[in-house]
């Protein structure tokens, strides 16, 4: 597979700001600063996406749309992955017998609308919120089509990223048709999970929403387009953007979580914060100084790795957690 045309060099962390796939997961495969976009590429060319199987969840489809057949399950540097999501659907992570606390999140990975990072910023999260009493549910959001073969697939990638992007404060509508799509499939998940909560054991008023990158997108799109059925109770948005809209008057409370040296995101997520708090809404805020873009559950040796825990206190803060 040739290595394709790339020039937006970020350092160690730029194959978790392309999908938020796992390179520091191996010490091996760290990337030296100054080979950028070229090191990626070598990379992929040896390590390209592989076929994987699906997870070991029964999927709960949200739509008759499209067809579960299309979705391509991956692993790139270990880390499992989706793309060409046509029919979207929610795979739940349950807490065990008896442990379930009444609060749940639906979670959606990121992926720059053209892949899930089902791993990272998927499952993992689920699977520790779940041993803490939460009821998860990884959403698997609607995607742009992209080609079968690996290496068309990995050059649509280079060419998304390859005009800089590093100074945007918000969500720009034309970069993608699967944004107005993940938009109504968290909507619907929303829907879903209220809509069951009795079966789960589900408290209806303790329901949130958590994103990654393009899923904080999708997050954030949900938290200002809701109707009563969709709200949601709670709101995480790791490393996202929100769109051009105003705050709702009901607006739920947020939490927010960065890199200070994220090169695709790094000045869209303080404008939520500044939305919300401007409109009076419970709003927390954590920058990192380091951490890049895509760390997800990856551990990064940066503060960035704390986020998790500072995602679980503020929800014990909020009464979602036990103390």
């Amino acid at each position: 597979m040739p290595a394709f045309p790339l020039r937006f060099a970020c350092g160690a962390a730029l194959l978790a700001a392309l999908l938020s796939f796992a390179v520091r997961a191996h010490a091996q495969d760290k990337l030296p600063a100054a080979t950028g976009f070229e090191a990626f590429a070598r990379m992929a060319a040896a390590n390209p996406p592989r076929p994987a199987p699906a997870p070991d969840i029964k999927p709960i489809p949200l739509a008759a749309t499209g067809s579960p057949a299309t979705a391509m399950w991956e692993t790139m540097f270990g880390q499992l992955t989706v793309r060409n999501v046509s029919q979207p659907a929610l795979y739940p992570v349950l807490p065990a017998a008896g442990k379930a606390n009444g609060t749940a999140l639906v979670i959606a990975p990121g992926g720059a609308f053209l892949s899930l990072s089902f791993d990272s910023e998927g499952l993992l999260v689920a699977r520790h919120l779940a041993e803490r009493g939460v009821t998860c549910f990884v959403l698997a959001y609607r995607l742009e089509p992209t080609p079968q073969d690996p290496g068309a697939f990995l050059g649509v990638v280079g060419k998304r990223f390859a005009a800089p992007r590093a100074g945007r404060t918000r969500i720009d509508p034309a970069e993608s048709p699967a944004i107005a799509l993940a938009q109504e499939d968290g909507l619907a998940a929303m829907r879903y999970v209220r809509a069951h909560a009795a079966g789960y054991g589900i408290d209806p008023k303790r329901i949130g929403i958590l994103g990654f990158s393009a899923g904080g997108m999708t997050a954030m799109n949900v938290a200002t387009a809701y109707d009563a059925a969709s709200r949601p109770d709670f709101v995480g948005v790791i490393y996202g953007a929100a769109p051009a809209r105003p705050v709702p008057q009901d607006a739920p409370p947020a939490f927010i979580a960065l890199a200070a040296n994220d090169p695709l995101l790094g000045h869209a997520s303080v404008p939520i914060f500044e939305d919300w708090r401007a409109a009076g809404k419970p709003v927390e805020l954590h920058v990192y100084a380091a951490g890049d873009h895509g760390f997800g559950m990856r551990h990064t040796g940066t503060s960035a790795d704390n986020w998790f825990g500072h995602f679980t206190q503020w929800m014990q803060a909020s009464q979602l957690l036990p103390q």
